[in-house]
């Protein structure tokens, strides 16, 4: 198990006194858009946050030059670990009932476990992992904390929006040479799916043209979302305009996303059975049935199996390295869902 450094950037309330959660369960009190950077260092065997790692970037207000800002500081390091590093970066949005903890210590789970490879026998280099962490309750309190989550999530978009316009500056502000060499990926977990929708929407509406494809390759794992959502201009019909390759992992034993749609009065989600109209899918779209791998990985629940299998990391790997679906092993495909299966766990 390898040293790592996650980096953050949240919109959750401060809590310098608090020696266990640095970041709470609620807004900045600035503003619900209002942005905090930092990065908490994972040493070597260590799978738990402690406070202490946690980096702070200084938020200095009214400072013009925006690299002696909070958010200039982040996106110079972030730019010299990419650069010096040879990595790709990895923005992960994670879903409901997560702690800012619990945020960061997926995000290094991600970071450990996930090499981008370019075949099945390349060991792959690592990926940096920029976790966007928006206030989930992280408390697992029925019904009334989904829909405390849902508002949070809804409440967010504003902040992944401007967290997406400093990153699209940034990435302009590389050297071409920079940027074809080191690449950018997003992946949102669950409801974190649903935060995206809202970011995609409030980016939109600051910047209507700003819809460039900032991103290589966005991944959907679980999503907490409503199976028409590409058919809709106000959901996340526009999405693929960002990237190079949108794909969607689903399960359709997804306990979780069973509850969200029988319990919670949701659509069909996506994250179950995928998209609702496959026919009318932009070619940019890949599905992904995750079914034999699910049930290994995340046997009660089903549904943080992008975090737990092997195969999983295997998949992720190979799509941010831009290999073409079929081109990617252990994938079956099932012409009738027009879908690649996972085969099974590794």
């Amino acid at each position: 198990m390898v040293a790592v450094r996650v980096y953050f950037a949240t919109n959750r309330n401060q809590q310098p006194e608090n020696k266990k959660l640095v970041f709470g369960p609620r807004f900045n009190p600035d503003g619900v858009a209002a942005l905090r950077f930092g990065h908490v260092d994972f040493p070597d065997g260590a799978e738990s946050l402690q406070s202490g790692s946690v980096f702070v970037y200084p938020d200095i207000k009214g400072e013009p030059d925006i690299t002696k800002t909070g958010g200039g500081a982040f996106l110079e390091d972030l730019r010299k670990t990419m650069i010096d590093g040879g990595c790709d970066t990895l923005v992960f949005i994670h879903g409901f009932n997560v702690s800012f903890n619990g945020a960061l210590e997926a995000g290094a789970r991600l970071a450990r476990d996930v090499r981008v490879r370019a075949a099945a026998t390349d060991a792959g280099r690592p990926v940096n992992v920029v976790v966007f962490s928006w206030p989930s309750d992280g408390e697992a309190v029925p019904l009334m904390s989904y829909y405390s989550d849902r508002e949070d999530a809804r409440a967010s978009g504003p902040a992944l929006a401007r967290t997406f316009l400093k990153l699209r500056e940034f990435l302009f502000s590389m050297s071409v040479e920079d940027r074809c060499q080191r690449s950018v990926h997003l992946l949102a977990h669950s409801m974190g799916a649903y935060v995206l929708r809202q970011g995609l929407q409030a980016t939109i509406a600051k910047q209507p043209d700003s819809l460039t494809r900032a991103f290589d390759q966005i991944l959907l794992a679980a999503p907490d979302e409503d199976d028409d959502t590409f058919e809709r201009d106000d959901k996340l019909k526009l999405l693929p305009r960002l990237a190079r390759q949108v794909t969607v992992y689903f399960n359709p034993a997804d306990r979780a996303l069973t509850i969200s749609d029988k319990t919670k009065a949701n659509p069909d989600r996506l994250g179950s059975d995928g998209p609702r109209m496959v026919d009318l899918l932009p070619k940019k779209v890949v599905l992904v049935d995750c079914r034999n791998v699910a049930r290994h990985a995340d046997p009660t629940v089903q549904h943080g199996y992008f975090a737990r299998s092997r195969a999983m990391a295997f998949d992720i790997g190979a799509v941010l390295a831009g290999l073409d679906a079929e081109a990617i092993g252990n994938r079956d495909y099932i012409l009738p869902l027009r879908a690649w299966r996972l085969a099974k766990e590794l």
